[in-house]
């Protein structure tokens, strides 16, 4: 089968490699879209992690189950979430293997979804094997794990109704984590971000204030818009000293700040800034997929306008300069 290979820095090639084999508790899916996430590109940007085939947002149709598989029929359009626990650390023993503290992920230790056909080995329906609706589409399907990524940073805040809340970064995260800021009717929402594709989806995300970070000095523009105040929630997608500096000014007095972005660098902070306003800072790593589904179902959360880019498989190393310089591009996808 055909699948995207990372064969050097920046260097995505697509090449023949064999089927993947069923075990006995996982699952083959033929792989209907595939996006390209920004945690992915941190490695395409590196001269490491070669052999890799990335994808761990996709969708698709379930054509092989492991004899050791239960409620999980061939045929069925999933999206799901690829791991193998270790089966030897605290969480494992305790039956709890999607806390395994060692575990390999699909599309970094494992081969992922940029492919024709993906292998889930282990799979547990509802756990993290996912049906789709019949509303959803494949399109759909792929965007989940973004979506459930917002979902659960948004809701780890726990913000309310009367809240300000301002969402620095507008990738896919940021712009989803308005869309669920809003369907939570949070008051006002303010959001601040570069690209021109992203400022322009921000609004009919749903916030109520969108500002371009290249032109205009954020903190300054939130302060003012907050009565120097500042706002009771930053959800900070971005993952740049820039930007965790501006959340820290921008938070209120025992506001919190939610650490959704990757950091590639060290951070440089001094605690005093923290901690004369009696913040909170929140580490965000982890997903709700079912949420993210019920979300799309409803209509309160849309993919409509974020898939901006597809590109078939065997022009997956033109979806990743995409994704990385494309200043049209919010999500890119690959079609095998």
């Amino acid at each position: 089968m055909k699948a995207a290979v990372l064969c050097g820095e920046k260097d995505i090639k697509v090449q023949n490699i064999p089927e993947p084999v069923c075990e006995p508790h996982g699952i083959i899916i033929k792989v209907k879209l595939c996006g390209v996430c920004g945690s992915d590109l941190h490695v395409y940007k590196k001269d490491e992690g070669k052999g890799t085939i990335f994808g761990h947002e996709f969708s698709g149709d379930i054509v092989e189950v492991g004899s050791g598989v239960q409620g999980i029929t061939p045929g069925m359009r999933v999206t799901a979430v690829g791991f193998s626990p270790c089966g030897k650390c605290y969480w494992c023993q305790q039956g709890k293997s999607h806390r395994c503290s060692d575990m390999a992920l699909l599309g970094y230790q494992l081969p992922g979804a940029m492919a024709e056909y993906v292998h889930v080995p282990f799979a547990a329906l509802g756990r993290n094997v996912f049906p789709l609706p019949e509303e959803l589409t494949y399109e759909d399907g792929a965007s989940v794990e973004p979506l459930s990524i917002s979902y659960f940073s948004v809701n780890r805040a726990q913000p309310k109704e009367n809240e300000i809340v301002a969402v620095i970064g507008l990738g896919v995260i940021g712009l989803y984590s308005i869309q669920v800021l809003k369907s939570m009717g949070v008051a006002k929402i303010f959001a601040s971000g570069r690209r021109p594709s992203r400022l322009a989806a921000a609004k009919p995300c749903g916030a109520d204030l969108v500002i371009d970070a290249a032109k205009e000095d954020a903190a300054k523009m939130i302060m003012e818009e907050t009565g120097n105040l500042g706002v009771n929630t930053v959800i900070e997608c971005a993952g740049k000293q820039e930007t965790f500096d501006q959340s820290v000014a921008i938070a209120r007095g025992g506001g919190k700040i939610m650490l959704v972005g990757v950091y590639e660098e060290p951070l440089t902070w001094d605690p005093i800034s923290v901690l004369s306003k009696n913040l909170t800072l929140v580490g965000c790593l982890g997903g709700n997929f079912p949420a993210a589904i019920e979300l799309l179902k409803s209509g309160k959360a849309k993919t409509k306008d974020m898939i901006t880019h597809v590109f078939p498989l065997d022009d997956a190393a033109k979806a990743f300069q995409a994704q990385l310089t494309d200043p049209t591009a919010i999500k890119v996808m690959i079609k095998p």
